[in-house]
């Protein structure tokens, strides 16, 4: 009865020390979102420099690269990039790299308020 009882404790533990492991690899692709006003586009390189941050932070300037695969939408449905300008209010949704260089999946244009 004894060794039953211990078994049983390791394969939680065990299985409780996988778990963990596995949400833990998970928060490492965990999508993040930055909003804020566009401060400056540079279309050479390719990137958006956002003022602003996460919901209730202090404002900050982020440098949000995008790419081919990046998709731009206005509230949700398809929008051309040329209707992103400065000073337009963004939400983007993308990863952080293992450099700190934020790699943008979506770039949400919202209207103003």
């Amino acid at each position: 009865m004894k060794r039953s009882m211990i078994l049983i404790t390791v394969l939680l533990l065990t299985v409780g020390i996988l778990a963990q492991t596995d949400s833990m690899a998970g928060s490492k692709t965990k999508e993040e979102r930055w909003q804020g006003h566009i401060v400056r586009i540079n279309k050479d390189n390719s990137t958006l420099d956002v003022r602003g941050g996460r919901k209730n932070m202090d404002q900050t300037d982020r440098r949000i690269q995008y790419d081919s695969s990046t998709a731009w939408t206005k509230q949700g449905k398809p929008a051309d990039q040329s209707e992103f300008k400065d000073g337009s209010f963004v939400i983007v949704l993308g990863q952080s790299d293992s450099k700190g260089v934020f790699h943008a999946t979506r770039v949400d244009l919202r209207m103003p308020r």
